[in-house]
Order: C-alpha cells, then structure tokens, then sequence
C-alpha cells in the first residue's frame, strides 16, 4: 500500500541529511531557513510511504489564491531509485491534492547532453504529462540565479495556467521561499 503522509519538523532532520546528498548546494536552502518556512502553514513536507518503509519524500508551497501547488523538492530515498516509486510518488500526490488544487509547477534544469540526469528528469515530467511553460525563468540562489524551465502539471484537466497567473505565482512564491536571498528583485525582473 502506497500512502502520503504530511511531516513533522522532526522528520526533516532526516531529510535534510539526504537532501544535501542529493541535490546541488546552489539549489539548497539553509537548514534554518528550511525550518523556519516548515513552521508556517503554506509550506509542507510530506512523506511517501510504500509497505510501511518511507521510499521518498516531497516538498510544496501552497498557492491558494490560485489554488496550485509548487513543487520545492521530490526525492525517492537512494536505496528505493529506479524502480518506479517516482512515478507512484506524482500518481499519490494528485490523488492526494486533487480535490483541492489545480495542478503543480514543477521546476526543471535546463537540458544538457553532458549531463543525461537532466534529460531524464524531463523526460519523466513529460511521461507524467507536465507541460513546458512558455516562460523564460530563473532559480534565485546566492550566487544569483540558475536558468531554468518551468513546467505545469494539471491534475484534473488539462487546462495550464495563463502567463498572467504564471508570474504572480513566480512572485508569491518567490517573496515566500526566497525573501531571504539578495538577488531576488533582480531575478523577478528576469522572469517572462
């Protein structure tokens, strides 16, 4: 039996230490920042839970003006990797969200042929039918910001949502996720 499950901060801990293995320091948020967002009610970690043992976890900002989700961080735990649980990770999570959210934004590293994990990152949101934006997009950090793509997934049409909406839910969630970096109003200029 597959379950999602919302975390506690204290199931964080653990995945703070496999998040830093696993995902780039310039697309990390500092332990206390990732705390002090996870005390809020907008920011969740959920945990997914196949068998009993916890195979991944995943990250999101509600956005309940517009009624979307945006996607902070989805990992399947390194032991449980390729076979299928990312798959049943995003099939759990819109059955889980549906009732109450439109869809999730998903944001992807640009593709390079000298590294195939981000073609197949793509690939895979593609598989789970997200659609890539047409938006020119930035991750803020504290170097500056990362290029990246900004893909949509709809959870129960397939309605995307108008460029309009797009960027004031870039800003909503970048005012809420990276108030703290100093690039920020530079990084929202950059984004259309």
């Amino acid at each position: 039996m597959f379950v999602i499950k919302q975390e506690d901060i204290s199931f964080f801990n653990t995945v703070y230490i496999d998040m830093t293995k696993q995902f780039p320091m310039s697309e990390l948020k500092s332990y206390e920042c990732f705390v002090s967002l996870l005390s809020g009610n907008d920011y969740n970690l959920y945990s997914a839970i196949s068998d009993d043992i916890c195979i991944g976890y995943f990250i999101v900002f509600k956005d309940k003006y517009y009624k979307n989700l945006w996607l902070d961080y989805v990992a399947v735990m390194k032991q449980y990797q390729s076979r299928g649980y990312g798959h049943q990770i995003f099939d759990n999570l819109k059955k889980y969200f549906a009732k109450e959210y439109n869809g999730i934004y998903l944001e992807v590293e640009k593709p390079e042929q000298s590294k195939p994990n981000t073609i197949r990152r793509i690939k895979f949101y593609e598989s789970l039918n997200a659609h890539k934006l047409d938006i020119t997009y930035f991750y803020p950090n504290e170097e500056g910001c990362l290029p990246m793509d900004l893909y949509f997934l709809p959870f129960n049409t397939e309605e995307i949502p108008a460029k309009s909406e797009i960027i004031n839910t870039v800003q909503t969630v970048f005012l809420s996720l990276h108030s703290n970096c100093k690039h920020l109003n530079e990084v929202l200029t950059k984004i259309n």
